[in-house]
């Protein structure tokens, strides 16, 4: 499944960034919850962009699957 490797890594940055971004909101004061606003920002960026690069690939015919015709 190596056609997922770029996907896959952006959504895994997303969740880790959107999770971070939660726990600097819950536990953090002052300039600590403006930072992680923008980390759960710049996380639903990088989940939107996961989100593309599958579809672009779907669109284009990859399905993973190394056929021989």
């Amino acid at each position: 499944m190596e056609y997922l490797r770029g996907p896959l890594y952006l959504d895994v940055a997303a969740k880790g960034l959107c999770f971070i971004g939660v726990a600097m909101m819950i536990f953090g004061q002052g300039g600590w919850f403006i930072g992680g606003v923008v980390a759960v920002v710049i996380g639903v960026l990088f989940g939107a962009l996961s989100m593309v690069a599958v579809r672009r690939m779907r669109r284009r015919g990859w399905d993973g699957v190394n056929r021989v015709r």
